[in-house]
């Protein structure tokens, strides 16, 4: 007697998930660039106004920019206010022998509250597919790793470890259990460059 076990049908084709990341071109690089690179002085900012207001830092995006991500912002939250560019055109009069207008560009810095936290946003949490015999939770167990909440004020950042063995993971990842598995990697990595250094 013979017995064939069928994949569960919830269980994802892992392989042709593969195939499809490394072919299809962007695929990869929008997890990347979903999020606008804000500048150091920004990043700064931002954590400043979350720590006074008692907010759990994390990626930063406008209303409407939080909105295609599927997610809105919670009804009475205030904006958190950056540093700006704004680009203008000036239109220098030129005497007509010597040729037509020209156009003079200038920037100027204006501060703005247009941006918010994830923590003052609502939506679908993530849930990460259950695979049959493996659970995040039990694998970063028995690799000592601890998962901590997510802080860093980049979007675009995927995950990131620390040297606490410590690993975080973006709330808005495109390929959180990719990302889980780079970041535990990494750790893993560190424990073997450290033992096996002289």
């Amino acid at each position: 007697m013979q017995y064939h076990s069928k994949p569960a049908p919830d269980v994802p084709k892992w392989s042709a998930l593969l195939v499809e990341a490394v072919n299809k071109p962007g695929m990869i690089m929008e997890a990347y660039s979903a999020f606008h690179a804000y500048s150091i002085g920004n990043q700064i900012l931002a954590l400043v106004q979350c720590q006074l207001r008692g907010l759990e830092p994390g990626p930063i995006n406008t209303f409407p920019g939080w909105q295609a991500l599927g997610r809105t912002v919670k009804r009475g939250e205030r904006a958190l206010i950056l540093c700006m560019p704004i680009t203008r055109k000036v239109r220098e009069e030129v005497p007509e022998s010597e040729g037509e207008n020209s156009e003079r560009r200038f920037t100027s810095f204006m501060h703005k509250a247009r941006w918010f936290a994830i923590s003052q946003t609502i939506g679908d949490e993530f849930t990460p597919p259950r695979l049959p015999e493996w659970e995040a939770e039990r694998a970063l167990a028995a690799l000592d790793i601890e998962q901590i909440p997510f802080t860093d004020t980049d979007g675009n950042c995927q995950g990131y470890a620390t040297r606490k063995r410590q690993i975080a993971i973006n709330p808005v990842a495109q390929l959180p259990a990719k990302t889980l598995f780079h970041e535990a990697a990494h750790l893993c990595c560190l424990r073997s460059y450290v033992v096996l250094s002289p």
